[in-house]
């Protein structure tokens, strides 16, 4: 089990995987995030589970809620006995291996960076160039082309078959969802 803090406050960062331990990916089931998080801390493991805070109005009532902001993904390093009880406990539907674990914990702690800035953050579709996108909202809703990327910039392609013509437009990717 590992020696590492299972808590992590502002001042502290995602620790590397030390002797014998991983980075793993628990896809949790349905609305059981937070109970894999208790339990593999019980366990000892390190975890980490990025949270946003929601606040919802109820008529006069305000209530605020911490939510996963990767619904159905927890963030646990273990060692292999850990894998194993990660993937045998009633609160696990799958577990995912960690290829890379360098970049892991890299886009890990950029993430524990932005949740801890105070700024407005918020979970969006993995949207990557040459992928197929429908626009959501906004005055293209309804559109559908393929996302390119120029000069930092996103972009949708409209392609007119026809005439093998095509545009491409600006596009705010937050108004953007994956085909």
């Amino acid at each position: 089990m590992s020696e590492v803090s299972t808590t992590f406050t502002q001042d502290e960062i995602i620790p590397e995987p030390g002797e014998g331990q991983r980075w793993v990916v628990v896809h949790a089931r349905p609305r059981c995030e937070k109970k894999v998080q208790a339990a593999a801390l019980r366990q000892g493991y390190v975890v980490y589970l990025p949270l946003h805070r929601r606040t919802h109005r109820y008529g006069a009532r305000v209530r605020t809620f911490d939510n996963p902001l990767f619904p159905g993904y927890v963030f646990c390093l273990t060692d292999q006995d850990g894998v194993r009880w990660l993937s045998q406990n009633r609160y696990t539907a799958n577990r995912l291996e960690v290829v890379d674990q360098q970049q892991l914990v890299h886009q890990l702690r950029q993430l524990q960076a932005a949740l801890q800035s105070g700024l407005l953050t918020e979970a969006m579709p993995y949207l990557e160039a040459g992928r197929r996108v429908r626009v959501q909202a906004g005055p293209l809703r309804g559109l559908e082309g393929l996302i390119v990327r120029i000069k930092g910039q996103t972009r949708i392609v409209l392609n007119v078959d026809m005439i093998r013509e095509s545009v491409s437009v600006e596009v705010d990717s937050a108004l953007l969802a994956p085909l």
